[in-house]
């Protein structure tokens, strides 16, 4: 909150600007530095699902912010001569910052407390059951949970009491290769049951 404190000062007791173009100058380097590596940290990050890479790819898009700020912020005062624009857009960009920390915050929460992973992954689960519906097997209970890079997806498949467990094996087998498809890093626990028998539906109330 230094900068937040810094600004309030500035704007209490506004000061004249000191050496712009060289502080200008520094200012887009080391912004243009900052912002390739962030968005290289970025996308890694969410490649491989990493809070901890996107944090730093957040940490240094702030800094970014805050130079886009201090630029911006150089180039309104020195055109008009309006000191109070410096602090007010410094203010704006602590703002900024904060917000980004707090999403940050409820992200790195969110992982502890296991939640379920995110809704396209679901969807593309479901887009793979559904192409097996159509051959007649029946799926429930599907759950899911994140933890890091780490998926863990368990479902019951209900398939035709007659088959031999070794039909049912190796229909689980590809069920749960396309799954692993359409979601990296997933780790599948499959539950066979008969659709004949009424009590395999008596778990139906799992379901995420």
């Amino acid at each position: 909150m230094g900068s937040a404190y810094a600004a309030i000062q500035r704007r209490l007791k506004p000061q004249p600007l000191e050496a712009v173009g060289i502080g200008l100058g520094v200012s887009v380097i080391a912004s243009i530095i900052n912002l390739v590596t962030a968005r290289t940290l970025m996308g890694v990050g969410r490649k491989y699902k990493s809070i901890t890479l996107e944090a730093d790819a957040h940490h240094l898009l702030t800094d970014v912010w805050t130079s886009v700020g201090v630029i911006t912020g150089v180039g309104l005062v020195w055109a008009s001569g309006w000191l109070w624009l410096d602090p007010v857009i410094a203010l704006l960009v602590a703002l900024n910052i904060v917000w980004t920390g707090w999403q940050l915050l409820q992200r790195s929460a969110g992982g502890l407390m296991d939640v379920s992973i995110p809704e396209e992954e679901i969807r593309a689960i479901e887009d793979v059951l559904d192409r097996y519906r159509q051959q007649g097997l029946a799926f429930h209970a599907l759950r899911t949970r994140q933890a890091g890079a780490r998926a863990f997806i368990s479902f019951h498949i209900l398939v035709p009491g007659a088959w031999s467990v070794q039909q049912g094996h190796d229909w689980s087998e590809r069920i749960e290769a396309d799954i692993r498809q359409a979601v990296s890093y997933a780790h599948i626990t499959t539950h066979l049951e008969p659709k004949e028998d009424p009590i395999s539906l008596a778990d139906q109330e799992l379901d995420r």
